[in-house]
C-alpha cells in the first residue's frame, strides 16, 4: 500500500515540480531585458584617442540628462498607474496626478516637449508641443 501512494505522490510532484522550474520567476520579458546601450557612450576596453576627452566630456551631461529624463518619465508612469488603480480610470493629464499629491517634484521636460499619458499602455511619454 505504501508503495503505490509513493508513486502516485511521484507522479504529482514531479511534473507540478517541472512546470513551476519551466515557468520561470514570473517576470515578464519586458522586465527581464537588459537596459539598451548608447550609441553615444565609449566602450569601456576602448581607449579614447587623442584629443577625445573633449568629445567624452561633452557627451556626459547629455547621457546623464537622458539618464535623468528617463528616470522622471518611469517616476511619473508610476504615478499615473497608481493613480488609475485608486481612481478606477486613467487622468487625462500629468496635472491632474500632481494635483492630487502622487508626485511631490514635477520634472521640467526638454525644451519644445511636455509630458502626456498614453491612455493604451498608461505611461508618460514626451511629445512636442
Amino acid at each position: 500500500m505504501l508503495w503505490s501512494s509513493s508513486g502516485m505522490l511521484s507522479r504529482l510532484v514531479l511534473p507540478s515540480l517541472m512546470a513551476v522550474l519551466f515557468t520561470g520567476c514570473g517576470k515578464s520579458p519586458e522586465s527581464s531585458r537588459p537596459a539598451p546601450v548608447s550609441a553615444t557612450a565609449p566602450a569601456q576596453d576602448a581607449k579614447p584617442a587623442p584629443g577625445a576627452e573633449q568629445t567624452a566630456a561633452a557627451v556626459a551631461p547629455s547621457d546623464a540628462s537622458e539618464a535623468a529624463l528617463n528616470a522622471a518619465l518611469m517616476e511619473l508612469t508610476q504615478a499615473v498607474r497608481k493613480y488609475s488603480f485608486e481612481h478606477q480610470r486613467v487622468p487625462k493629464t500629468v496635472g491632474e496626478v500632481v494635483a492630487a499629491g502622487y508626485v511631490k517634484n514635477m520634472p521640467q521636460a526638454p525644451p519644445g516637449k511636455k509630458f502626456e499619458i498614453d491612455a493604451k499602455t498608461v505611461q508618460v511619454v514626451l511629445v512636442n508641443q
